[in-house]
């Protein structure tokens, strides 16, 4: 423990105390110390390498004291501490004895300090508050070192205070650079491994030892709902689309694969509704919706399903879909051989007109179809006579051999209608 003060020893502290806090800021300002200060701070601090054991302790008691964090003793362990605490206050000291020649002054443990306290996961203001907190400690066990010199070096010691300062701040800002560093090097392999478990349960490449494995890392539930969604994004990030989603209580890891975003969701209560009204809140945002599964092991299938449910969507148009919303067009998207075929077999005949009569009888048609087959509506609309309308109608099914007015006949030509427009089937066949 240190030495008791004798009652000079301690108005010479006092003494120094007094002017430390008088003088603040100002100890900061000195910029050339005189050797002389310099030579009294080295020498008195080479007189604390015999104290390291009760410094530790005393530094430890108070980081306790002052901070939450130390006090819980839930981060750091308690050896851990003790022995950190006492190589820091040696290597701090060992630095102070080598001035004025600082190239002397070794900081490997702090570096190494402030890689474990990141990886630990201490809070960055803690672990600096413990550097501030050591250097006041071995400033007032430099004034107890001065106490006992004869006479006490009080004025220059005043004058080279602004040394200790100054090794207080070179140490915090090696230790919290390193953590610093540490941090982002633990987030991008956090990133990457989150991003490689992501992609192998969308793959269907998981092994079974991953899907539990990806449910810790992923903070995704072990038992589903789960539901995917694939998005254009429009402008979005995965971020942006996980904190909206996290806002309503929905769990979403996403994955950029090449110009889309993939995510997979766990709604829990909320269910994929409240996840479709959230990504319907993005104004530019084209997704896609999977049907909810159960395990893990389904998301794989999942993505596929939602990939088709985006390409059922037609171009340009701006909208968030369920498979269940878009099973006819999924038909379509899924076979767009068939597809092309439906449109060769349907609506040949048409798509060989030259360009002006083929459009006014594929508008027409649209418009019949979106009209529930009322002509009355579709000359509103056009403008144009009603017998305008029959006629156009005549003439496709004269070119197609389907007749509008028949339902079945009108399903295949819509059909056909809808795989132009998913597909970009072009007309343009001059």
């Amino acid at each position: 423990m240190p030495m008791p003060l004798t009652i000079g020893s301690k108005l010479m502290v006092d003494t120094v105390r007094e002017h430390s806090d008088r003088a603040g800021l100002a100890l900061r300002s000195v910029q050339h110390p005189s050797s002389r200060s310099v030579e009294v701070i080295a020498d008195l601090s080479r007189g604390l390498l015999h104290r390291i054991s009760e410094m530790t302790d005393r530094l430890i008691l108070t980081l306790e004291a002052r901070d939450e964090t130390y006090r819980e003793r839930k981060l750091v362990p308690d050896a851990d501490l003790l022995r950190s605490v006492s190589d820091n206050l040696r290597e701090y000291v060992s630095a102070l004895t080598s001035l004025p020649d600082l190239a002397k002054a070794s900081l490997e443990v702090a570096r190494a300090t402030g890689r474990r306290r990141a990886e630990q996961g201490l809070p960055l203001e803690s672990l600096l508050r413990a550097y501030r907190v050591g250097g006041i400690v071995v400033w007032e066990e430099l004034l107890i070192e001065a106490s006992a010199c004869s006479p006490p070096p009080t004025a220059e010691l005043l004058e080279g205070a602004v040394l200790v300062w100054e090794m207080t701040d070179r140490f915090s800002s090696e230790v919290g650079t390193t953590y610093q560093r540490t941090q982002a090097e633990l987030h991008r392999r956090d990133a990457t491994q989150r991003q490689t478990l992501l992609h192998s349960l969308l793959t269907g490449m998981a092994s079974e030892a991953d899907l539990a494995f990806a449910a810790d890392v992923l903070d995704l539930t072990e038992a589903g709902p789960y539901l995917v969604a694939v998005a254009e994004p429009g402008g979005e990030t995965g971020d942006s689309l996980a904190a909206a989603l996290s806002a309503r209580g929905i769990r979403s890891e996403w994955l950029l694969r090449q110009d889309r975003l993939v995510g997979v969701l766990s709604p829990r209560a909320g269910g994929s509704e409240s996840s479709r009204h959230c990504l319907e809140g993005f104004a530019k945002l084209r997704a896609g919706l999977s049907p909810e599964v159960e395990s893990l092991r389904q998301v794989g299938s999942a993505y596929r399903l939602a990939e088709l449910a985006l390409k059922a969507i037609p171009p340009h148009r701006i909208e968030v879909a369920s498979l269940d919303d878009r099973l006819t067009s999924v038909f379509l998207v899924a076979s767009p051989d068939l597809a092309q075929r439906l449109v060769r077999r349907s609506l040949g005949a048409v798509m060989d007109l030259g360009p002006g009569e083929r459009g006014v009888l594929l508008r027409t048609l649209r418009l019949y179809v979106q009209c529930g087959g009322s002509v009355a509506k579709v000359a509103s609309r056009v403008p144009c006579h009603r017998n305008t309308v029959f006629n156009r109608l005549a003439r496709i099914q004269d070119l197609t051999h389907l007749s509008p007015a028949d339902p079945r006949d009108l399903a295949q030509l819509a059909l056909a209608l809808e795989a132009i427009e998913l597909l970009s089937i072009t007309t343009d066949r001059q």
